[in-house]
């Protein structure tokens, strides 16, 4: 039984390493990084193909994920009741403001942009759905963080940063008192952070029962969105507000 229920975690962590990989890999790589024999990783491997959860390239014989994964992260989407209903709300936003819009949720320490509608400029800002990162690392991920417990805040910022720009906060001291700001003024405006040149504002989406779990944001070149900070501030809040209180939220 221990056995059957650690080749179900190496399965899953090795799934897991092409999350963070743009290119396909090869059975010795895989090994060094899940620190397993190359046998092993081949049994591994063989396994999940077999189910269609990786695929090797016959040119090079490297692998990479497969078909069934795509199909249960369209099922994930399609029952994600938050994705469905917040899409009403991000198509307003986007009419109006003209600007990317993206819906960004809370996965443990960790961000995922989970729906967005792009910017009809010709010149514009995007994002790349469905990747994790840092719950520090955007103005999204922040206006969740804010709203989080002290003890989550701490969890999140054990260890070191990582920095996306030379604009980008450095260390924990730096970011809590980012944090405290977001609280104070119900949403987070930062440019420069994430990306040089571009500007982003959200807000906090709050739960029935007052957790954050999610937030909305709009994102744009800055020499764009800055002019149009305070209108564009204010219908980034209001949707929040709207979709907070639809969810059942009441201050």
């Amino acid at each position: 039984m221990d056995n059957h229920l650690s080749s179900v975690k190496n399965s899953c962590r090795l799934l897991k390493l092409f999350l963070t990989s743009d290119k396909e890999m090869g059975v010795s790589e895989l090994s060094r990084h899940l620190e397993l024999s190359k046998g092993a990783v081949h049994k591994l491997l063989m396994t999940l193909e077999s189910e269609g959860f990786i695929k090797q390239n016959p040119a090079n014989k490297q692998y990479a994920l497969g078909y069934t994964l795509l199909e249960l992260g369209n099922r994930v989407l399609k029952n994600h009741n938050l994705v469905d209903f917040t899409k009403p709300f991000l198509q307003r936003l986007a009419e109006t403001t003209q600007e990317l819009v993206c819906l960004c949720v809370r996965d443990g320490n960790e961000a995922i942009y989970v729906n967005k509608i792009d910017s009809v400029h010709p010149i514009r800002f995007n994002v790349e759905a469905y990747r994790r990162f840092p719950l520090y690392a955007t103005s999204a991920s922040r206006a969740i963080l804010a709203f989080r417990s002290p003890d989550f805040i701490e969890e999140v910022l054990t260890g070191e940063m990582q920095t996306f720009t030379p604009y980008s906060m450095k260390n924990a001291d730096e970011l809590k008192s980012r944090l405290e700001t977001i609280r104070e003024q119900g949403f987070e405006l930062s440019s420069d952070m994430r990306n040089v040149g571009v500007t982003g504002i959200a807000a906090p989406i709050y739960d029935a029962d007052g957790t954050v779990n999610a937030s909305i944001s709009m994102i744009g070149p800055s020499d764009r969105v800055t002019p149009a900070i305070p209108v564009f501030t204010r219908l980034v809040t209001q949707t929040a507000q709207d979709i907070s209180l639809q969810l059942g939220y009441r201050k």
